[in-house]
This record gives C-alpha cells, structure tokens and sequence, in this order.
C-alpha cells in the first residue's frame, strides 16, 4: 500500500511541477505590470516653486518693483565721482525656479554638486524687469558690480547666461564677483557682518583686484574708489552690513527705492 501511495506521487509529480511554472510565470506578470513606486513616483512642486512660476503676483510684483527703481535710477542726482550699483544674481537678475523645481520633482532639496550643474547649464531666465534697470543704470552713467554667492569658479557661466539674455554688459561698464574663501572668512571681523561686506568694501576703496586681473585693459575704471548708491537683492543679506538678526525693519523700509531694491523670493533665503 505504502508503495502504491509513492508510485502514484511519482506520476503526479511532472504535472504539478508544471501547475507550479504556469503559477510562477503568471504571478511575474502580474507583478512586472504594478507600477515601480520606488522608481516611477513623482514628488509634488512645492507652493512657493508654483507661486514664483506660474502666478501673475510674483510677475506683477517684481515688475512694478523694478519699473519703480528704474525711473528712480533715472531721476536721481548721481556723484561726480564714478559711481556703480550692487547687484544680487539670483532672484535678482536670474531666475532659477526650473532648478528648483527639477530638485523638488525628484523630492531633493538644494546639493552644491546639482547646483554647480545647473550653473554650467546657463539656462537661467531673467527676472521680470531686470534688463530695463540694468540698461538704465548704464544710460544714467554708473557701473554694475555683481556680487554673488555662486562659487566665484562660476562667474564664467553666469556672464555667459546673462550675455545671452542680452543684458548690456561688458568687461567696462560691469564687473561680476562670485564667492570665495576669504568673503567666508571675513564674516565677524571688523565691519563684516555677511559674507558679501568683503567685496562690497573692495569695490568702494578700489581694492577688486578681480575685475581687472584677467582684463588689464578696464583696470583704470575698476581699480579706484567707487561710490556704492544703490544695492538690488533678494535677500537680506544682500545689503551691507545687514543680516536677519540686525535688521532695523523699519530703516529698511524707508529705505526702499531710495538706495535699496529689495525683490519676493519665497522658495529660499537666509531665513530659512
């Protein structure tokens, strides 16, 4: 009896191994068909990426900010000696949302290594109104000096994406000064209290060696004293000697369109 049982197991034995393949191959089927979530989901664009994208207040806003600095500029009784306005990059004359929505689609945040390729892509947009103040500064016979918190081995890919906008810059009228080490390592000593205090102090004593080293040809416009009038940002610390802890609100605001532009920028900042 007991080899019966064994002989009739034997012959069922090719059939259920095939049951058994049959099982398998369909259960594959249906898993290779379910969506990959680890791989295939998409993170959400975060409210302020929408806002500065796709809403018609941050365009409205920006504009009008920036039309009101422009007549200004064109109005003011500028020095006799040579005078410049500090500019801010990003946010201020480049607009990176598409940066900031690639990360946030990938649910990343900022990387230095994904924003030093994005940089290098050049493929920023301008800021609404940006290019009417910057020709009219030229017109009104000052310099633009732009201090920026890209790293300074960048400034090559700024000028370039801002040149292709078709801002009137050239090595004359503009000089660009990406972040070093040393605007690092002034902060806290004397007079310093954010990390652009350093380059702001060198354009104003005619110490930015920078803006001529490569171009020896515009060293007698930039290497003199400069009359700082007017500083464009985003930030709060792109305005001398300012940062979020010190900030007299109050000053700042009758200061606005007299001597300081100071632009929305909800997706990130010193606040943070």
């Amino acid at each position: 009896m007991t080899q019966q049982k064994v002989t009739n197991l034997a012959k069922c034995t090719p059939m259920t191994k095939s049951f058994a393949l049959i099982l398998l191959c369909f259960s594959s089927l249906l898993f290779c068909t379910q969506p990959n979530k680890q791989f295939n989901q998409e993170f959400g664009v975060s409210s302020a990426v929408k806002w500065t994208m796709k809403s018609a207040e941050y365009q409205i806003i920006t504009e009008h900010l920036y039309r009101t600095a422009t007549r200004n500029i064109a109005a003011i009784e500028v020095p006799k000696k040579p005078w410049v306005v500090a500019m801010d990059v990003d946010e201020t004359l480049l607009n990176n949302v598409e940066y900031n929505r690639r990360r946030d689609l990938l649910g990343l945040g900022y990387s230095s290594e994904s924003w030093a390729e994005w940089v290098k892509e050049e493929s920023a947009t301008p800021v609404p109104g940006s290019i009417e103040f910057v020709t009219q500064v030229f017109e009104k016979g000052g310099l633009i000096v732009l201090i920026t918190n890209r790293e300074r081995q960048l400034d090559s890919n700024t000028w370039n994406n801002l040149v292709s906008l078709e801002f009137p810059l050239n090595r004359n009228n503009t000089c660009i000064m990406g972040r070093s080490q040393a605007d690092r390592n002034s902060v806290g000593t004397q007079g310093m209290m954010n990390d652009k205090d350093l380059r702001r102090s060198q354009i104003a004593n005619g110490t930015a060696n920078y803006c001529w080293e490569e171009y020896p040809e515009v060293k007698e416009i930039w290497n003199k004293p400069l009359s700082i009038i007017f500083e464009v940002g985003d930030n709060i610390k792109d305005f001398r000697q300012t940062t979020q802890e010190n900030v007299d609100t109050k000053d700042f605001i009758e200061r606005i369109s007299s001597d300081v532009l100071l632009l929305p920028n909800a997706v990130y900042g010193s606040w943070e």
